[in-house]
């Protein structure tokens, strides 16, 4: 079952930043919009009350006859001043704090007020009152759910009533709040994505080396930079490599050696065999003395592994696969090629082609005729070889890759094969990358079906 969460190093990382930062955001933007609130609605009471006293101190000052129309000049949308003989707001519902608040404003204007001379209560704005009222105050001044009401006593005896609009207090969705995590979002994508890029590029290079080795043990050193954790596995990988390739080098030393000091003993047994009366031993004895050669240099030939050192080039494997069955033929043998079309493939010529002619010259040796089609997509070339003989055990389909592995009954000594083959094959065609599949066909014979990467080789 797939995972839902990013694959990638970087898309992890992109999204562990995007999540986190967000998150923080908001609530920081919660943090910072409480205390906004706070200084919002205290600046908000401290600038009524001052407005409060003014008012208060100019009708007071202003003449019996003059009042009237001063009050009316005073009113607004957010603000409504009567003059009455009893006070509009009843004196108990006012809060201590706004009480306070209210005379340290009024103080400067008329002195000591006591308090049976104010006042102050608040009330909220009913949703269903006056529509055109409310929205002429979002138009003109601060949105307000709240009405501060002061009814304040005069020297002469009457009470001046207020009622001011207070500022609603700040929402955490605000336009500008909400602007802001847009900018955080866009800003963390962009750096994110060239920070996850600058610090994930090691690694990918990391990774399309390891595969590399796979292929071809020769491959040239990593560079070893990026950050302190790359460089210590590149060192690693580095010493890896060169001491894999010391060891292939290694064995083909030795195997070369083993090769060198077999031949000298062998010919010296041929010659001295062929000095021999003719007959059957003499017969049998050389018989055995030309398998040995092929064991001594086959076994040479897959120790060397000898494609990974030829360049890597393009070609048209369709034509490779004509050229494949015709020599085929010319050795007798049932091999035909469905040509479809031009295959371009990068890929090491001679080596593929020796992994192929071996894949169809078994078809067509031990499976009585070879079928060969082939096709390409945008990822792969695939190549399909299929006979008509008794196929292979479903036990011994992986082991037949095996070296000098044989099947019994179908590949003998008489036919000069060792079981290097299959192994040879297989090895060329993984190290460009690819993959090679058996299969028993249901109506009989063997599919051999043969993978190739269209980037083709590194």
């Amino acid at each position: 079952m797939r995972s839902w969460l990013p694959d990638s190093i970087a898309s992890r990382t992109m999204t562990v930043l995007l999540i986190g930062l967000t998150v923080s955001h908001i609530a920081s933007t919660m943090v910072l919009s409480s205390d906004r609130q706070e200084a919002v609605i205290e600046a908000s009471e401290r600038l009524c009350a001052d407005r409060v006293a003014v008012m208060a101190r100019m009708v007071d000052k202003a003449p019996t006859q003059q009042r009237v129309p001063l009050i009316d000049d005073l009113g607004s949308s957010l603000l409504a001043v009567s003059l009455t003989d009893h006070p509009k707001v009843n004196g108990g519902d006012g809060d201590m704090d706004d009480m306070r608040l209210m005379l340290a404003a009024l103080q400067p204007y008329f002195g000591e007020v006591e308090h049976q001379r104010l006042h102050v209560s608040h009330r909220r704005l009913a949703s269903h009152g006056d529509q055109s009222g409310i929205l002429h105050r979002l138009l003109h001044g601060f949105p307000t759910d709240r009405i501060m009401e002061v009814s304040f006593r005069l020297s002469d005896g009457s009470w001046a009533n207020f009622e001011l609009a207070m500022a609603r207090s700040a929402t955490l969705w605000s336009p500008h709040a909400a602007l802001s995590t847009l900018v955080m979002i866009v800003a963390v994508l962009v750096f994110g994505t060239w920070a996850t890029g600058w610090a994930g590029r090691p690694l990918a290079t990391f990774a399309a080396a390891a595969d590399r080795l796979g292929r071809d043990v020769n491959a040239p050193r990593l560079p070893e930079d990026g950050p302190r954790e790359v460089r210590r596995a590149v060192v690693a990988f580095n010493e890896m490599q060169g001491r894999i390739r010391r060891f292939v080098e290694d064995r083909t030393q030795m195997l070369a050696a083993i090769s060198h000091d077999l031949r000298s003993p062998i010919t010296r047994l041929r010659l001295r065999t062929e000095l021999l009366p003719e007959g059957d031993g003499r017969d049998k004895m050389l018989r055995d003395l030309d398998e040995m050669e092929t064991m001594v240099a086959s076994s040479l030939d897959f120790a060397r592994g000898e494609a990974a050192d030829e360049a890597t080039q393009t070609i048209d494997l369709a034509a490779t696969l004509e050229a494949i069955c015709d020599n085929a033929a010319d050795m007798g043998l049932a091999a035909e090629f469905e040509w479809e079309r031009r295959l371009v493939c990068a890929c090491r010529p001679a080596a593929i082609k020796r992994a192929l002619a071996n894949l169809v010259e078994n078809a067509a040796r031990y499976g009585q005729q070879a079928k060969v089609r082939a096709h390409a997509n945008d990822q792969a070339v695939e190549v399909v070889i299929e006979d008509s003989g008794p196929g292979i055990p479903e036990a011994e389909l992986d082991k037949v890759f095996s070296p000098f592995y044989r099947v019994e009954g179908s590949r003998n000594r008489k036919t000069g094969g060792i079981g290097l083959g299959l192994t040879v094959a297989r090895g060329i065609i993984r190290a460009h990358g690819g993959n090679i599949l058996l299969q028993n066909r249901p109506e009989g014979g063997l599919r051999v079906t043969v993978t190739l990467p269209q980037e083709g080789t590194p």
